[in-house]
């Protein structure tokens, strides 16, 4: 119901337009009235009304300055001016000020309920609006995520034209111009004991992306589901970039340390001055993340930190040649990122495991055919993990005496090996991951099926069902089916009312409740957006079957 407040000094009058209209008829609640502007100023902001009608000439506080009050602190409110003066200052104040209706008295009550009815049609209409923006609201989030995610990814090939980019970025409102750019890709790990997915995670990614939103001039975040957040920092110069990177790492690292049952790694790239050579930049950044798997949680790890390590050992190494690490020769190590890690990766990982064991790696063919032996047997045990008969996808290392002399004679054909071999394995991971992937994305559909008819399904109520992350869901969905969360969601619903309208005598406002929509306007203006025509319009070129 519209809420109505009368500020007029004329007892009478106030008395006449309160008592000589039916306001509850017509569809008003008549919520206060006062004698002068001052009066009335705090009762409309206890109250809160939708029309305000004021005269002008009062005492104490007249009605323009009422209005001006009303408008800075209350916008939304409309206001109906009553005034027995026809200057054209005062018509020309009060269109300034952004006064509805401009009234001259005498007026009768016909009159004044004409006025109302003509401003509350604008308020039904402004909220009908806002309704429509607010539901239409969560579809262009899901495709502008979706979009960021595709943006990405052609930044990360080097393959599209820079105009291209940075048009596309305009759309989605990121500036990507800048003249030296870096990335850090980062992963919180969950937690050993929590759920599969922890929402202390998704609040951390969050405020993460709360403070990238706050810096947008300097870094933009992109979601990389299920793999963590990559994050693209801009600057003047190199320098000017590593102090937004390093400034980003002390808001991190406080943020972190609220939460004492997650970790945390990160890896830094190096800074480009072309955006279409972002691509070293993430080559990079990936080598560096890669680390994840080699050394301890909770750090961030630049390239720079890696090539002074090695650059340290190479200096100061008394090791005899042909010494071996034993203590980074852990097979937890190697399953671990066989679980956990990506094709594009394998390179970069298994090199570093060879490095960091020694200088056998390059010196000794025993040691080679060693850690072959030991990569197979990880591979072989972390896909028996999985089934049974994946392993036996593998074939031994060494079919003959000859091929074993191939493979191990240089420490680049065995690390050649090693990486075709390990590629064979995640692709066999990832072949299950994608037929679970199919599995979660069946499911979200039998899901939505039994309960769009709730209006409160959302993207995160489905994601909750089926164990992941919003995210995550969002481009699993959107990879499995073609069409977005909220697109799927409003199809089924739309199907379900053509159903109805065409077999059932339900009326409109029926089927809209009956298929999750609570306010049949909103109802109505979708069902126009996607099948072309109201409802009722439907009704009568379908007939019932």
């Amino acid at each position: 119901m519209i809420k109505v407040f009368l500020v007029e000094d004329e007892f009478i009058v106030r008395e006449g337009i309160k008592n000589n209209i039916d306001w509850d008829k017509y569809g008003y609640e008549f919520c206060g009235e006062a004698s002068d502007g001052e009066l009335a100023f705090p009762m409309i902001s206890k109250e809160k009304p939708d029309i305000v009608i004021t005269d002008i000439r009062m005492p104490f506080m007249d009605g323009l300055e009422l209005s001006r009050l009303i408008k800075k602190e209350f916008p939304q409110i409309k206001i109906i001016i009553l005034s027995g003066h026809e200057e054209f200052e005062y018509a020309k104040t009060a269109i300034q000020i952004g006064i509805e209706e401009y009234l001259l008295k005498p007026i009768n009550g016909d009159e004044l309920l004409q006025a109302v009815n003509h401003v509350a049609e604008k308020i039904k209409e402004e909220r009908e609006n806002s309704l429509i923006g607010n539901h239409d609201l969560n579809d262009v989030l899901e495709l502008k995520v979706n979009a960021k995610r595709e943006l990405f990814n052609d930044l990360i090939a080097g393959e599209t034209a820079l105009s291209e980019m940075l048009e596309r970025g305009k759309g989605l409102e990121l500036d990507l111009m800048a003249e030296c750019y870096n990335i850090l890709m980062l992963k919180i790990q969950r937690p050993q004991n929590g759920e599969s997915y922890s929402k202390r995670i998704e609040e951390i990614y969050e405020r993460i992306e709360a403070y990238a939103e706050e810096q947008r001039e300097d870094m933009i975040c992109f979601d990389r589901a299920p793999e963590g957040k990559s994050i693209l920092f801009k600057g003047e110069d190199e320098g000017d970039v590593d102090r937004k990177i390093e400034s980003f790492t002390e808001f991190f690292v406080k943020l972190i340390a609220g939460y004492e049952d997650v970790s945390y790694f990160g890896g830094v790239g190096q800074s480009v001055m072309r955006l279409r050579e972002f691509n070293r930049s993430y080559e990079a950044a990936s080598h560096a993340f890669a680390y994840r798997f080699l050394v301890d949680g909770n750090r961030i790890l630049c390239m720079q930190d890696i090539e002074k390590k090695d650059q340290l050992n190479a200096a100061g190494s008394n090791c005899l040649v042909g010494s071996v690490d034993t203590g980074n020769l852990d097979k937890r190590k190697i399953e671990g990122f066989l679980r956990g890690g990506e094709i594009d990766e394998i390179r970069f990982f298994v090199t570093e495991y060879i490095r960091n064991t020694g200088e056998a790696g390059n010196s000794s063919m025993i040691f080679r055919q060693y850690i072959i032996m030991d990569m197979f047997f990880a591979a072989t045990h972390f896909l028996g993990q999985l089934d049974a008969e994946y392993a036996k996808e593998l074939q031994e290392p060494f079919s003959s005496p000859e091929q074993m002399q191939d493979t191990i004679s240089r420490l680049d054909t065995t690390i050649d090996y090693i990486v075709s071999l390990f590629q064979r394995v995640m692709e066999v991971r990832d072949r299950q991951v994608t037929e679970h992937n199919s599995d979660v994305v069946e499911m979200a559909k039998r899901y939505i099926q039994d309960t769009f008819s709730d209006e409160d399904i959302t993207l995160n109520s489905v994601a909750s069902f089926v164990n992941v992350s919003p995210n995550h869901m969002s481009a699993m969905f959107s990879q499995k089916t073609g069409q977005t969360f909220v697109k799927y969601l409003t199809d089924v619903r739309m199907n379900r009312a053509k159903e109805l309208l065409k077999c059932t005598n339900m009326r409109s406002n029926e089927i809209s409740e009956e298929v999750g929509y609570k306010d049949p306007h909103y109802f109505s203006h979708l069902f126009k957006k996607n099948v072309g025509c109201t409802p009722l319009q439907y009704r009568e070129r379908s007939g019932c079957e």
